[in-house]
């Protein structure tokens, strides 16, 4: 088959392109369940929020996980499939995976501050709502 046009070629070209996206297969929810085991998503995530900010919300840290687990677990389906799902569990269980799954909490939790103080620094909210939240306006 001989193409003529621009508009076969991209034709063709989108075909291939679509056929590979609609044969994705979605994320399991037992390579989920390990990455969140091997990244230990709920201990990051649940030393993330501060206990005053819990106790504001009426929760624990069970009661706070519970709540967050399956909208993570969504977006980690929605979002990534199968096949990348298994590449980074094989990836995590190196030794670069393991230390760089230590230090990126850290990480997380540091570049969540930078952004947080550079929102407030730059509006007219208080210093009491890095307060609230539990990061250091200084």
């Amino acid at each position: 088959m001989q193409l003529k046009s621009i508009s076969q070629i991209i034709a063709l070209l989108g075909g291939l392109f679509w056929f590979n996206f609609s044969h994705a297969t979605p994320a399991s929810p037992t390579s989920i369940d390990k990455l969140f085991d091997v990244l230990q998503i709920k201990q990051n995530t649940q030393s993330m929020v501060k206990p005053q900010q819990l106790k504001m919300l009426g929760l624990d840290k069970e009661q706070f996980w519970t709540s967050v687990e399956p909208q993570l677990k969504q977006l980690y389906q929605q979002n990534l499939t199968e096949e990348e799902i298994q590449a980074l569990n094989r990836f995590y269980a190196t030794p670069e995976g393991q230390t760089l799954s230590q230090k990126m909490p850290y990480l997380s939790q540091q570049t969540y501050e930078v952004v947080i103080k550079n929102m407030m620094s730059n509006s007219t909210i208080s210093n009491g709502l890095f307060k609230m939240l539990g990061v250091d306006s200084n």
